[in-house]
């Protein structure tokens, strides 16, 4: 039966498998991707209480969008790192928070869904503090460059 394939078909079928077997599992993926999420995660306190609006954009892809707890919506690395230095006020400042990654899912081509809680407390001029909290959905995409980066985030 073989002797019947062109010697092409035979090189498209093998090429076929072996890029089959080579395919990453789901857990494979989110290995691959979990340093650069806990790295964001991480760096996102650090960086909002540095007031450093690149730092915290820096995850996100070009073309990522970011939609507020209030339903507005961020479109693009640019308008997030303006919005996020917006958000910095003089007198004001980050004394504390985290991100806690509640799970993490492989949702095939080359897609994580990660979601979790996480919050901020910060002290005001009148050295009052204040928290916010709520919940956060954020889609995570392998970029052609192979660089995991944030194509959707959702704060609630």
């Amino acid at each position: 039966m073989f002797k019947s394939l062109s010697a092409t078909a035979m090189f498209l079928a093998c090429a076929l498998a072996a890029s089959a077997a080579g395919a990453a599992t789901p857990e494979e993926e989110i290995a691959a991707a979990k340093p650069t999420i806990l790295a964001a995660n991480a760096g996102w306190v650090k960086a909002m209480q540095a007031q450093d609006a690149r730092t915290i954009a820096a995850p996100y892809a070009e073309d990522g969008v970011f939609v507020l707890p209030d339903g507005r919506v961020l479109a693009g690395r640019a308008a997030i790192e303006r919005a996020m230095a917006a958000r910095f006020k003089p007198g004001v400042s980050i004394i504390g928070g985290a991100l806690h990654e509640d799970g993490i899912t492989y949702v095939g081509d080359g897609m994580i869904y990660e979601w979790g809680h996480g919050g901020l407390t910060s002290r005001d001029a009148a050295g009052q503090t204040h928290a916010s909290d709520g919940h956060y959905l954020t889609v995570w995409k392998r970029g052609g460059s192979g660089r995991w980066e944030i194509v959707r985030n959702m704060a609630f």
